[in-house]
């Protein structure tokens, strides 16, 4: 990404805030976000959404971290990518897809000059939604078991045969960015490559999976006989261990980086405490109940001061190994736990008041609990991340 530009003063950050708010209120679609229905329920809605990701683009908000000759700007700092990301979810406004950030990051640093001339532009125009091609039914978290084989073929091209699983927003996207095995000999980390597969081609079958909450977020991918040009080749070949790696580092960053979503789920719970109503009394006024809201509190503020010293080590060049991995494992867990609180305490309460922001923090509870494990699982399971971290930060070994 571009190199990070002098640290903005309050002032010009302040300043950069109300411009992104100013953005959200004009253009931001007419619908709320919701945890676990992030995907487009119909055309209307994807419509809305495209348009959406790219007034982000052409503001200069989203990609703004991207070199310069890129659509990038060169005034780019992290505490803007930050800001955007606070004020999008207080807005409760659609984020941007989590998968097209982690493809452009990988073009960027792997792909070639003709593919990023090729690829990166209809991102930034929202005509290429992207979807990761990595999980497979039998190596979900542990992507180096990946099955599905490529051959190339005489005239360069390659010919991919495999099946994919739980990949989000494969329904609507556009492209994906696929971990394939090219090397038959090979195992584990060994003879992967990556590819960009046009989810249009012939032999790419898209099958939904509905999820407990009745929403269609993650899909099965079937791909028999598909053949991409050797131009769709990212990096070298035996490289795809290497690339997504560096990838999903950057991922489960963006995924920690949420931390204002626990924010926003703290708020829910205590609005629904302090109009509930247990046994007669008001539920805020049970021992348990405030002192399990106060700790779920806490836990909020200590994934929230992580990541704020991440980024401030971030800007100063000190970013330490598995830095990752500890923003999505303390993000994922702390987000479960809360949630499922919040929801458990919302099917238990009375409430009576005729204010229906309660029923509406009663509903997000429940869908976001709903959706919570999968945060647990998605971009590397919290159990991949220990083992991460076991490595990376505290160097034990392997055996």
């Amino acid at each position: 990404m571009s190199a990070v530009a002098t640290r903005p003063s309050d002032a010009q950050l302040t300043e950069f805030r109300h411009r992104v708010r100013a953005h959200i209120a004009e253009h931001a679609p007419p619908f709320a976000a919701r945890e676990g229905r992030r995907a487009p329920e119909n055309a209307e809605q994807e419509a809305h959404l495209r348009k959406w990701f790219a007034t982000l683009f052409d503001a200069g908000f989203v990609g703004a971290d991207w070199p310069v000759e890129h659509g990038g700007r060169a005034d780019h700092h992290p505490l803007h990518d930050r800001i955007l990301s606070e004020e999008i979810l207080r807005a409760r406004a659609p984020r941007p897809v989590d998968q097209v950030n982690l493809a452009a990051h990988v073009l960027l640093h792997f792909g070639s000059a003709d593919q990023k001339a090729a690829l990166l532009p209809p991102m930034r125009r929202s005509e290429h939604v992207w979807c990761q091609l990595f999980s497979e039914p039998d190596a979900g978290s542990d992507i180096a078991a990946v099955r599905s084989r490529a051959a190339q073929q005489r005239d360069g091209s390659w010919v991919i045969d495999g099946q994919k699983t739980w990949i989000t927003d494969g329904h609507w996207a556009d492209m994906g960015l696929a971990l394939i095995r090219t090397d038959p000999t090979s195992s584990r980390h060994h003879g992967l490559s990556v590819f960009a597969v046009p989810l249009s081609t012939a032999g790419v079958e898209v099958r939904p999976i509905r999820t407990i909450n009745e929403a269609i977020e993650v899909n099965e991918i079937f791909l028999d006989g598909v053949t991409v040009p050797a131009r769709n080749l990212i990096g070298e070949a035996g490289q795809g261990w290497s690339i997504i790696m560096a990838g999903l580092d950057f991922e489960r960053f963006g995924i920690g980086g949420n931390v204002v979503l626990l924010e926003l789920l703290i708020d829910d719970l205590v609005l629904v405490a302090r109009n509930g109503i247990l046994d007669g009394t008001g539920a805020l006024e049970h021992d348990d109940i405030r002192q399990a809201v106060a700790e779920l509190g806490v836990e909020v503020e200590v994934a929230k001061s992580f990541i704020d010293d991440h980024v401030e080590r971030l800007v100063a060049g000190d970013e330490r190994p598995g830095d990752g991995s500890i923003a999505k494992l303390s993000f994922g867990e702390t987000y479960h736990r809360v949630s499922a609180y919040g929801a458990e305490l919302a099917a238990t309460v009375c409430t009576v008041t005729a204010d229906p922001s309660v029923e509406q923090a009663k509903q997000r509870l429940r869908e976001c609990w709903l959706w919570s494990r999968a945060y647990t699982v998605s971009g590397g399971s919290s159990e991949i991340m220990r083992n991460i971290l076991a490595k990376r930060r505290l160097l034990l070994p392997s055996r």
